[in-house]
């Protein structure tokens, strides 16, 4: 098992595009975070916003063994200018006192940095470091360049 864990929740699969070059850069695991409730299409979308606003719990499906782990990667999408359901369940359901957490949130529009200040403060020691990604496209060269210096600086963090 590998000190640095990549788990990320995504709803249309730019958030596990981003988590499977990370987790390739940094040679750490990579674990996708799923929920019983069923998001795609529009009518999705609204109940992912809905559910967003008015922090109604998810229900995990997946599982994830956190012992022995010393950093905790966490990836998602931005939902309302805050953390999907599926990360705050994730959170509520781990001790994560003790562990470097990082995170990244995509984006198509705005909200990120509102994202990841309030999942800052859902954390006992708030977050390392974190990154905001718009618009995050595939094998976008710009794209891997942020990816490769967030890795580095992921890296740091955990030697901190």
């Amino acid at each position: 098992m590998n000190e640095i864990l990549v788990a990320y929740y995504s709803r249309s699969g730019k958030t596990k595009a981003v988590a499977v070059h990370l987790a390739r850069m940094l040679g750490a695991d990579l674990e996708e975070i799923t929920e019983a409730a069923h998001r795609s299409g529009a009518k999705g979308w609204l109940l992912a916003g809905r559910d967003t606003m008015f922090d109604r719990p998810a229900t995990l499906t997946s599982s994830h063994d956190l012992s022995g782990r010393k950093v905790i990667v966490l990836g998602m999408p931005v939902w309302a200018f805050a953390p999907p359901p599926a990360i705050r369940a994730f959170i509520r359901q781990h001790d994560l006192a003790g562990k470097s957490v990082i995170a990244f949130a995509t984006m198509d529009g705005s909200g990120g940095e509102r994202t990841l200040e309030s999942l800052a403060k859902m954390l006992p020691g708030g977050l390392a470091c974190r990154l905001v990604l718009k618009k995050p496209r595939g094998d976008d060269p710009v794209l891997l360049a942020q990816l490769q210096e967030f890795a580095e600086r992921i890296r740091s963090a955990k030697t901190a």
